[in-house]
């Protein structure tokens, strides 16, 4: 099974600036964490046209719980998380999960 570290940003004051720092500055110290088998990021939506709670939710996978940690405990992954508060200025929520269920 794999492990999933799943980042639900909140909606930022400033949306446009959201998107250009996260696509110029932080996905290229997101690509730095090792073992990352899997990195997947979007804009959040909601099926009756309110505006979600969270902006963006971004998935990065790993082969294991162990893998997982111990890349964000390496200086790229202290990076990244650091890099958090410089575009999410209404913040973000982490969650860790084991991908138990996987349907093609």
């Amino acid at each position: 099974m794999s492990y999933r570290v799943t980042i639900a940003y909140r909606q930022p004051t400033d949306p446009a600036a959201f998107d250009a720092y996260y696509r110029d500055t932080h996905l290229a110290l997101a690509a730095q964490i090792p073992d990352v088998v899997r990195f997947t990021a979007g804009r959040a939506d909601s099926p009756d046209g309110e505006q979600p709670y969270f902006y963006q939710l971004a998935e990065v996978v790993f082969d294991s719980r162990e893998k997982a940690l111990a890349a964000l405990a390496s200086p790229a992954g202290k990076a990244a998380a650091d890099d958090i508060p410089n575009f999410a200025d209404n913040g973000a929520a982490m969650f860790f999960s084991e991908e138990e269920v996987r349907v093609p």
